[in-house]
């Protein structure tokens, strides 16, 4: 695939995430993690112990808005993985993927202390930042 293809059909994404992400309410959990699902999967469940395989990008959430991105997964073209339930992750990514399905697409919104709390990181996320993530789960294996 061309990088036009790819940057344009991340932007489509984007465009329609941001209609459908005004119209649902969020469910917020017990910690304050805040998701929404933009398109439910089909294929397997994210459960603590298993492997998300995905894309995603992220924001610095700006009072309930996306504001400076802070990275975009398919910049790199290859997605990321990790064991969910391990301290490999921010907390916000362990909690937010439980749940899904493969092949589906949620919205979150972290709160600083499920995410980098009151470190900095460099000149990217300030200290105490809320963050939100479209995250695409590709693979539950």
């Amino acid at each position: 695939m061309s990088k036009l293809y790819i940057c344009m059909s991340t932007l489509i994404l984007l465009l329609a995430f941001s209609v459908i992400s005004q119209a649902e309410p969020f469910t917020t959990l017990p910690s304050g993690l805040q998701y929404k699902d933009l398109q439910v999967g089909n294929g397997m469940e994210a459960k603590a112990g298993l492997t998300a395989v995905m894309h995603f990008t992220g924001w610095v959430d700006e009072n309930g808005q996306q504001g400076k991105e802070i990275y975009n997964s398919r910049d790199e073209r290859e997605p990321v993985s990790f064991v969910i339930g391990t301290d490999k992750v921010m907390q916000g990514w362990n909690e937010g993927v439980i749940g899904m399905r493969a092949g589906g697409t949620r919205l979150l919104r972290i709160p600083p202390e499920l995410g980098y709390g009151d470190k900095a990181v460099e000149d990217v996320v300030p200290a105490n930042a809320y963050l939100q993530f479209i995250i695409e789960l590709l693979a539950v294996e």
